[in-house]
């Protein structure tokens, strides 16, 4: 027999069990200690887990913040010196003869007069000079005010572009200079590289057509004449071929001058050295300019002389711009 109460086995004499006998022991209360944390400063969490991301977060992106070399500091000297500011205020006055040149026309009989008195007596014949001043009447008439409005739009585009870069690289607080201005040069450049050559091409085809009509025709004792101006029309075809070219060369390289500077102006990068070819095109173009100013005068009026001298002060200006663009690069150690 065994216990109902402990399960021990029940004496043999009958007595009851021992668990009987004994006197109520009270419960015992088992204490466990909570378990510490384990402090280990400097080592992640072993358990961290992060929120459940519910949407996409788009990745955050900083301007880049590209460093300031010693490039940036010789095109800011650059363009921040006495004659690059020379130059943007030159080119600004330029703009004004331009504008004022545009509203006070000469008069077209004037015009029409200085042309036949320089003219040989057997030339005077091949036009008239009533349809010379009907043509140059129209043409004062129907495009003084879209001139006037072009200057302003293109030449003041043009001189902010100017002042824009010129302010920008002489703010001390700005590292480098903008880029603002020299797009706008540049974008310029390319329709004028565009215009002229369309107005060479159309000029060399429009030559060469009034000498083929020149030359299938009979002027009798004028054929002499005829030949001669013939043979002045063929030459003038192979100069303008020989200018277009200059021009499209001209205009590659000042295209590719402003590209180098703007990328020197945005990466640190050694810009290449300018083109002397721009430079001796300059001045040459200065000396042309500053013959055909007297022309000018003695066509259209001593107005057109402010206009003609300032022209022939940017062309030499930008020729000393592009020697010491050079200058300063070979100082810096950065010609290449």
């Amino acid at each position: 027999m065994y216990c109902t109460n402990c399960g021990r086995k029940l004496p043999e004499d009958g007595s009851p069990c021992i668990c009987r006998r004994q006197p109520a022991q009270p419960e015992q209360q088992t204490y466990t200690q909570p378990v510490q944390p384990q402090q280990n400063y400097g080592a992640p969490a072993q358990n961290f887990q992060a929120p459940p991301q519910y949407y996409a977060q788009p990745p955050v992106q900083y301007p880049v913040q590209r460093p300031i070399t010693p490039v940036h500091g010789v095109l800011k000297s650059f363009f921040a010196s006495p004659l690059f500011l020379i130059t943007a205020i030159l080119f600004s006055v330029n703009l004004l003869f331009q504008i004022i040149a545009s509203l006070f026309p000469q008069d077209p009989a004037y015009i029409v007069n200085q042309i036949y008195s320089n003219l040989p007596y057997e030339m005077q014949f091949i036009v008239s000079p009533g349809d010379l001043y009907s043509a140059l009447s129209d043409a004062q008439s129907g495009t003084t005010v879209g001139t006037v409005i072009g200057m302003l739009i293109t030449g003041g585009l043009m001189t902010a572009a100017y002042w824009i870069t010129y302010i920008s690289a002489k703010n001390p607080s700005v590292p480098a200079a903008k880029t603002a201005g020299l797009t706008i040069m540049k974008v310029f450049s390319i329709i004028n590289l565009v215009v002229m050559s369309f107005a060479e091409v159309l000029c060399v085809v429009l030559a060469v057509i009034f000498g083929v009509a020149l030359a299938g025709n009979d002027y009798g004792y004028m054929d002499e004449m005829m030949s001669v101006i013939f043979v002045f029309l063929i030459a003038a075809c192979i100069f303008g071929f020989v200018v277009l070219i200059f021009e499209i060369i001209y205009e590659a390289k000042v295209i590719k001058m402003l590209n180098s500077a703007k990328n020197a102006m945005l990466t640190g990068m050694v810009p290449n050295k300018a083109s002397m070819f721009v430079a001796v095109i300059c001045f040459i173009s200065a000396a042309v300019s500053f013959f055909s100013v007297f022309g000018d005068a003695v066509l259209y009026g001593w107005i057109r002389v402010p206009l003609g001298l300032t022209s022939v002060a940017l062309n030499v200006l930008y020729g000393l711009l592009v020697l010491q663009f050079n200058k300063m690069l070979k100082n810096a150690g950065m010609a290449r």
